[in-house]
Parts: C-alpha cells; structure tokens; sequence
C-alpha cells in the first residue's frame, strides 16, 4: 500500500517537475529563437537599405546587372536577394556564413529552383515559428528592376535546426533531474508515513514501549505524526492508570486478606474446639458462640463497606441527587452518636437552610464516620459545626486529642490504612468511605491536624434557596 501510494506520488511529482523545467527549457528556447528572428529581421531591413542606397546612384538596367551588384556585397548566410524584371530571376544568396562567395542564380522570372529551399521535418514548423515572430520579406523597386530581400530558409531552418539535439538533451536532463527531485521530495513528504508505519510494526511485534515522533506541524503529514503522538501520549497515561490500578488491586487484596484473616481464623478455632467437645460449661459455650457472633459480625460490615465501595467506585457519575437541609440533617445525624456516648461532649453548631445536592445515605455515611473516629481516636470534647461561606456548604468535625501523625495523615483516606493505632477496632475503611461519598457530590474534604487536635473539613457545592437568592 505505501510502495503503491510512494510510486504514485512519485511519477506525479516527476511529470509535475518535468513539465515545469520543460516549459522553462522551451520558454528559454523560444526566446532565443525570437532573438534570432530579430537579428535576421535586421539583417534583411540593413541589407534593402544598403541596396536602395546603393543602387539609387546607378542605373540598374536589368535584374543581371542587380545580381551581379548584389553578389559584390557582404552579404549575410541569413539573407538572400531576388531581383526580377520582364524576363529574368536572379537570386543572390550565401549558402554558408564560411563561403567565399556567394551563390548567383540565374533564370527565366517564373523559375524558383534556383532559390535555396529549407528541408527537414522540422523546416515547416520553424518557417511559421518565424514567420509568427514577424519575419517578413522586404520589397523595393529601383527602375524597371523589383528587388525583394528575404531570409534564407534553409540558412534558418539549418541554424535552428542545429539547436534540435541540445534542447532535446536540456529536455532529458530535466526530466532526470524532475525524477530524482521528485523522489526526494516524496520521501521527505511520507516520511512521517513511514515513522507511523515503523512505530506501529513495532508495535505489532510486541514492543509496546512509547517512542514519540517528531512531528513538525508545518509538514503536509505532520498532522499524522501529532496524532500518533497524541496516541502514545493517551498509551502511556492508559498504562499507568493500568498499573496503578494493579498495584492498588493488588494491595486491596492483601489488605482485604488480612482484615478478614483475623475473624476468620478466630471463627474456625472455636469450630474446631466446639467439634472436639472441649468446652462443656454452659456459660463458656455462650461466651464462645458470642465471640464468634462478633467475629461474623465484623467480616459482614467489613463485606459490606467494600460492596459500598466498589458500587460507588463502578459509577462514576452518581444520579442527582436533590437538595437538602444540610444542618438539619446532620444535628439529626450527630444526636444518636451523642446519646449512646454520655461520656463525650458534643457541640453542635449548625445553621439552617444550607442546601447541598448530597444523597442523604451517602450524607450519613459521612458525618458517621468522622464522629465516630473522633469518638475512638480524639479526646475531650467534640465539635460538630455546618456553615456557608460563598457558594459552599461547610461541615467540620473537630476533637481535642492528641492528633494524627504526619507519616498518617497524608494516607487517612487510603484503604485499610489504620496507621499506628491499631489497638482501636475498625477496618480502615471508614475515611476511603468518606472521601468516596464527599467526591461523589462534587465535593472535598481535608484533615487540619495537630498535638492539640484534629479537624476533618467537607466541602460541598452549595444550592442557593429561592429566598436567599
């Protein structure tokens, strides 16, 4: 396919070039041969002047005494002089610039073999050349005696038709030289072709690994070679994406493992043990079934937040959702939390009528959790507060303990990461939920951290009201 089009475009670049150099070629010739036409056209005009001079102070009895007259001149190759009277032609002419002398004929008037005739298969189409060009015969008569001065055709056609052999070598020449020009112009022209063609082999060989080309924008095929790159571009985005994706599978599946190994194997111990008989108390029979109640309980909320994780990670776009009260559903959310901790103060400070498009579930798995971190992680007091502030809607989460280490707070929302506290239950799920849920409403959320306290902050887009509008 590329040698055919390589081939195609070759031969029309050639005949393009060939035609353009031709032209040239025979613009130039004809010049020349205007030139030419010219100079003999002077020479003829100089020549009837010479004779009108000349023959004007003589008396020219017959055409005889014209030629013989004639014949004493320096007469030109390119003119021969015809002198008629009553009964006689005589023709006066030089058959070769080099000749000594020139050629006189003589004849009854109506006998015109005399005259040099021009031969050739070229001698009619360079007489009309000529005569297209304006040479013309020139006429006068001196006495009895008509003189005619005209150019001498075989002279002409022999003088142009010598030039034949060199125009035809320029012509092939320049055909040549279109041939190899067009070859190189073609070349340069698919070589961003070629590129694509070679890097896309490659490709199908099995060597995927991303090698640019260098695209120039001016070039008729550097839009290809910008679109290749542009490809290799979205390749290399795709494949990191890819392997982020693989390493973050791969390090979902160890975490998940590990979470679940825990519970599992206390479950299968205490099967085990109820299998052999070993416990025959009634009360450790209770306490043993209880714990492996916990331990089931642990592994289903676990199965359950990494299902809620994994729909949410599947639909990128959630649904819209419509708006809601954003503080009056999280002081409804905060007063369980409150009540089945007595122990925990909580400041609640919410202002009314701040909107946000959030799902009211999704609303609560937030606010949930980071109470429910501040419970288990922070000291003191916990503040809960919802704001506005221009054109967002403001949930904060505050406590007083003793804060989140640097080395854990750039890594709270990843999967599984509990950090050093690890004598806290939970599954490390809880702020990979949170942020998920905050994302999904076009939100965002960040972590304000110290020795005297931590501060979770969700930012949510805010729908202004019809009244506060």
């Amino acid at each position: 396919m590329r040698t055919r089009l390589a081939r195609r475009m070759q031969t029309l670049a050639a005949i393009e070039i060939s035609i353009v150099l031709a032209a040239v070629i025979l613009a130039g010739a004809l010049f020349a041969f205007g030139a030419y036409v010219r100079s003999v056209s002077n020479e003829l005009s100089g020549t009837l002047a010479q004779l009108q001079t000349a023959l004007m102070r003589t008396s020219l009895p017959d055409a005889r005494a014209g030629g013989a007259f004639a014949a004493s001149l320096l007469l030109g190759s390119g003119s021969e002089i015809v002198f008629l009277d009553a009964n006689t032609r005589v023709t006066v002419y030089r058959a070769h610039r080099a000749d000594p002398k020139p050629v006189v004929t003589i004849r009854p008037r109506g006998d015109l073999s005399g005259d040099p005739r021009a031969s050739g298969p070229l001698s009619r189409v360079i007489l009309g050349l000529a005569t297209a060009f304006g040479l013309q015969s020139l006429f006068a008569h001196v006495g009895s005696v008509y003189v005619i001065v005209k150019s001498n055709d075989a002279a002409l056609v022999r003088t142009v038709g010598s030039s034949t052999i060199p125009l035809l070598i320029a012509l092939a020449v320049a055909i040549v030289c279109a041939t190899l020009v067009a070859r190189t112009l073609t070349k340069q022209a698919l070589r961003p072709l070629d590129d694509v063609t070679s890097a896309l082999a490659r490709f199908a060989s099995g060597d995927l690994t991303p090698q640019p080309i260098a695209a120039d924008e001016r070039h008729e095929l550097g839009s290809l070679a910008a679109a290749y790159n542009g490809a290799i571009e979205q390749m290399e985005r795709a494949f990191a994406a890819r392997d982020r994706a693989n390493t973050s599978m791969r390090q979902f599946i160890a975490d998940a493992g590990h979470q679940l190994r825990t519970p599992l194997t206390v479950v299968q111990g205490f099967i085990a043990i109820l299998r052999r008989g070993g416990i025959e108390s009634a009360p450790d029979r209770v306490r043993i079934l209880d714990t492996m109640t916990d331990q089931s309980r642990i592994m289903g909320a676990l199965i359950d937040k990494l299902i809620l994780l994994e729909r949410w990670e599947s639909v990128q776009t959630p649904q819209a959702a419509a708006p809601i009260d954003v503080g009056t559903l999280v002081a409804d959310l905060i007063s369980p939390i409150a009540d089945a901790h007595p122990d925990r103060q909580f400041d609640v400070s919410t202002q009314s009528g701040v909107l946000a498009a959030i799902d009211p579930t999704e609303l609560g798995y937030v606010v949930t959790n980071l109470a429910d971190n501040a419970v288990k992680y922070g000291e003191g007091a916990i503040a809960v507060q919802v704001s506005a502030r221009d054109g967002t809607a403001i949930i904060e989460v505050a406590d007083r303990g003793p804060g989140i280490p640097s080395t854990d707070a750039t890594r709270v929302f990843d999967r599984f990461y509990r950090g050093t506290q690890r004598d806290v239950a939970g599954s490390g799920l809880g702020l990979a939920i949170v942020k998920r849920a905050v994302e999904r409403a076009g939100g965002t959320i960040s972590l304000d951290t110290s020795p005297n306290g931590s501060r979770f902050t969700v930012q949510l887009p805010r729908i202004l009201s019809p009244l506060s509008s």
